[in-house]
């Protein structure tokens, strides 16, 4: 579950914001000054955080500097002020997404759940990479490949099965987590979309081999490979 933290003074603001996405399936916290934000982050995970920028002490470009300076955690700024200049402002303070107020929910919810695929697709890029370690050119390679999250788990899980025929059931039933049914063609559409984005990349889409008639096998030297 996504843990997300919201800095802002209004506190009514807070608790209807916390209800929202409690409600949306986010665990939230909330607290009234930049100091409080930068104090809790040091302690607690956050994948998200929610900033707005007229705040006491420390107004909210502070506070993002700050947090860029300590964290990789992405902000999403609340402005009351929509004209241009104040937007750049966000960004240049290090916002990775500004929403004007009054804002719509929806476009919030949104917002949010653009934001934290983001960081998801990105976490999973690194766990593939230190699965795949460093020690080999393609293995790197593969780890830098644009691919979505079930084609990271996808290949991931052959990775882990060296040269070994992983049949299309247990693909299906480990990573897709459902049952293969005969006329189902998404596991096989996920292959030729991670062997297509190996292409793109340079590397040759024969890695995946395809054992007719049992399922898939991952090599990591083609040459390697049993005809």
């Amino acid at each position: 579950m996504s843990q997300i933290l919201i800095v802002d003074d209004d506190v009514q603001l807070c608790e209807l914001l916390t209800e929202v996405l409690i409600e949306d399936g986010y665990e939230v916290h909330s607290v009234h000054c930049g100091e409080s934000a930068l104090s809790y982050m040091q302690t607690k995970p956050v994948d998200l955080v929610l900033l707005d920028v007229m705040l006491p002490n420390l107004n909210g470009l502070q506070v993002a500097r700050r947090i860029c300076q300590r964290f990789a955690t992405p902000i999403l700024m609340l402005t009351a002020l929509a004209d241009e200049t104040a937007m750049l402002d966000c960004l240049q303070a290090g916002a990775d997404q500004y929403i004007a107020k009054p804002y719509n929910v929806v476009e919030l919810l949104t917002r949010i759940q653009v934001m934290l695929r983001r960081v998801g697709l990105e976490k999973q890029r690194q766990h593939l990479g230190n699965e795949l370690g460093n020690e080999s050119s393609i293995l790197t390679q593969l780890s830098r490949l644009a691919l979505t999250g079930t084609e990271a788990e996808l290949l991931e899980y052959l990775v882990s099965r060296h040269e070994v025929v992983v049949s299309k059931g247990e693909l299906q039933k480990q990573v897709l987590k459902k049952d293969l049914c005969p006329f189902d063609r998404n596991l096989d559409m996920h292959i030729s979309n991670i062997r297509r984005k190996m292409v793109q990349s340079g590397l040759s889409k024969l890695h995946i081999k395809t054992v007719r008639g049992k399922g898939y096998s991952f090599f990591e030297h083609v040459g390697s490979m049993a005809v």
